[in-house]
């Protein structure tokens, strides 16, 4: 066997069992792929080809960190600073934490709103040259008010 073999077995055994520990399993699976891509389009040695390899998942590594730590930190951005505490209601079974819940919601629909909103502009083009064609199928068929003749 060769050695250089012998060092990316090592490499990939030590690698593949730090993904292990972090339970990242399917990360695994990534590095296996990603060696064999290296390993076939660049036709590298095999310690080459596992060097690339953990040098692009490093990099997988810190653009998902930093994306789920955007998505953490403004998780944590709720919790660090509360929204004052909601007005006294004469009904004792709605929580802080429910009327929070609420709030959290009414968010989440105007974002989805403010994106709905944004697919119709988007669309306004289309609707618009459909008007257009219907226009000018009205001239060539008669302008009957959408009457079927009788």
């Amino acid at each position: 066997m060769k050695l250089d073999t012998v060092v990316a077995g090592g490499l990939f055994a030590v690698i593949s069992a730090k993904l292990l520990q972090k339970r990242l399993y399917s990360m695994i699976a990534i590095f296996a792929v990603l060696i064999f891509v290296i390993k076939s389009m660049l036709q590298t040695p095999n310690t080459i080809s596992v060097a690339l390899a953990i040098i692009g998942m490093y990099l997988v590594c810190l653009v998902t960190q930093q994306s789920w730590e955007g998505f953490e930190n403004e998780e944590e951005e709720d919790t660090k600073n509360p929204s004052p505490a909601p007005p006294k209601t004469s009904d004792p079974h709605v929580t802080p934490e429910q009327i929070g819940g609420m709030r959290r919601d009414t968010r989440e629909l105007l974002d989805l709103q403010k994106e709905l909103m944004g697919s119709l502009s988007e669309m306004k083009p289309a609707i618009e040259q459909g008007a257009e064609l219907l226009k000018t199928f009205s001239t060539f068929f008669g302008d009957s008010g959408g009457q079927p003749p009788m």
